[in-house]
């Protein structure tokens, strides 16, 4: 049997719009937007202005010493002994060292010097003291000075041991004939080492005097076989010495002016102020010479030094160069300005069918100079006539000058204010305090100028 056909027709539902579900969605669309933004987006950061303070600069050199230095050679041939420390003073008269010209004496001496008996305890307290001021300056990548430190041990020791035993020269059997002790010629600061820099003309300093794996240093001990003119000790006669630095062109420029610095030395913990002059060495390039009065015993055993330069530079407010920014401004006489400081107008004349008028404005002057008035080329338009007052001389706007300054963020949106810079460094400017349209303490100021603009609204 066939099937019976149905004549039923399924309705179809009309489609309708919820308005209810297209407000819900475009409000959780318009918070998704404005979420994803806010995270996304670079956010405001606020600095504020605090007390006046000064940059300080500390320029660290490694310099070459110079000093008045002596250099005495041997009469003849032998083995020679101290008996003088290195940096002690020797007077006229007093014995340095002395010659054994066959060994006999400094053989002697070498077996003694392992019984500290013959020391007494004045001698081991030198010997620790020694010891107490190079742990104290000594850094590890200076580990050269061990040796020099050894070397210095080794005369000390020898010349405790040399100075008590010539007391008992002839009871030890010395043959005098071949045993002679010898005198100082002049007085001074004695020292055991010779480098060649001993009569440097500092004229004469190029940029290869300051590299130190070039240097070569001789260092003489007590018990050494010396040759006869042969170097022995030299004397540093004067408390005066120099310490050249090499400077770079900018560096040059900037203390060209500069009679006076204060320096640092970071090895022994010393400040000092010292003259200060820029000469020119053999090889053209400029050089800067500390000249110092005292401390010249600390340091004369080296030849290098490192030395920081100390500069107190300007005062005034200091602020991040992420805050600065340019602007241009329209430039007007201060002339055309009336009314007192702080409510002062303009008169601007305008052109119309009825005729030419009159009409004061005022806009925010932002700097002023002597001369001029820097105003806002958002408050006033290019072409503007401007009347001077009591006067038929006209003005018209258009001459422009740039300003450098800062987003003022106080009242919660950007406000230009201008910054007279009186020092900087990589990352922070100091400006002047108390200038007119300027920055102040505790003002509040964008950190980073390129995130805003001139009146943009950053937080309610």
């Amino acid at each position: 049997m066939a099937k019976k056909k149905s004549n039923v027709i399924r309705y179809r539902k009309p489609f309708s719009l919820n308005i209810g579900f297209l407000i819900f969605a475009a409000i959780l669309l318009y918070l998704a937007y404005h979420v994803i933004a806010y995270a996304v987006r670079d956010k405001i950061q606020v600095f504020e202005v605090g007390q006046p303070v000064s940059l300080v600069e500390n320029t660290t050199y490694t310099g070459l010493i110079l000093r008045t230095e002596s250099v005495t050679q041997t009469d003849a041939a032998g083995y020679v002994n101290f008996y003088i420390r290195e940096g002690n003073r020797a007077s006229v008269g007093s014995v340095v060292y002395s010659l054994d010209e066959n060994g006999q004496f400094t053989q002697l001496l070498s077996s003694s010097a392992s019984d500290t008996s013959n020391l007494s305890q004045e001698n081991l307290s030198e010997l620790k003291r020694s010891l107490t001021n190079f742990n104290l300056s000594y850094q590890s990548q200076n580990f050269s000075q061990v040796y020099d430190l050894k070397y210095s041990l080794e005369n000390q020791l020898l010349s405790f041991v040399s100075t008590n035993s010539l007391e008992d020269l002839e009871e030890l059997g010395i043959d005098t004939t071949y045993f002679h002790t010898v005198p100082a010629t002049q007085s001074g600061i004695v020292v055991y080492y010779t480098d060649g820099y001993e009569a440097f003309d500092p004229t004469s300093v190029t940029a290869s005097s300051f590299d130190q794996t070039a240097y070569q240093r001789t260092d003489i001990r007590s018990g050494q076989l010396l040759e006869g003119g042969a170097p022995v000790y030299k004397t540093v006669t004067s408390e005066a010495w120099s310490i050249l630095i090499p400077l770079t062109e900018e560096e040059r420029a900037a203390y060209q002016d500069t009679t006076s610095l204060e320096v640092y030395f970071p090895e022994r913990d010393l400040s000092a102020t010292v003259n200060f002059s820029i000469i020119t060495g053999a090889d053209g390039n400029s050089y800067g010479q500390l000249e110092l009065s005292r401390y010249m015993v600390q340091f004369v055993d080296q030849r290098y030094l490192q030395v920081e330069i100390q500069q107190d530079r300007a005062t005034g407010l200091k602020l991040p160069k992420s805050a600065l920014l340019e602007k241009e401004f329209y430039t007007v006489p201060v002339d055309y300005a009336s009314g007192e400081e702080g409510e002062l107008s303009f008169t601007q004349e305008t052109y119309s069918a009825e005729g030419t008028a009159a009409e004061v404005i005022q806009p925010t002057i932002y700097y002023a100079t002597d001369e001029l008035y820097y105003l806002d080329p958002s408050e006033v338009a290019a072409g503007t006539t401007l009347v001077k007052p009591d006067s038929s001389d006209r003005y018209t706007l258009g001459e422009t000058a740039s300003l450098q300054g800062v987003y003022n963020v106080n009242r919660g949106y950007a406000v230009f204010k201008q910054v007279d810079i009186l020092d900087q460094n990589d990352e922070y400017v100091i400006v002047r305090q108390g200038t007119d349209y300027g920055v102040a303490v505790y003002d509040q100021i964008l950190l980073d100028s390129s995130l805003a603009s001139e009146g943009e609204i950053l937080y309610q």
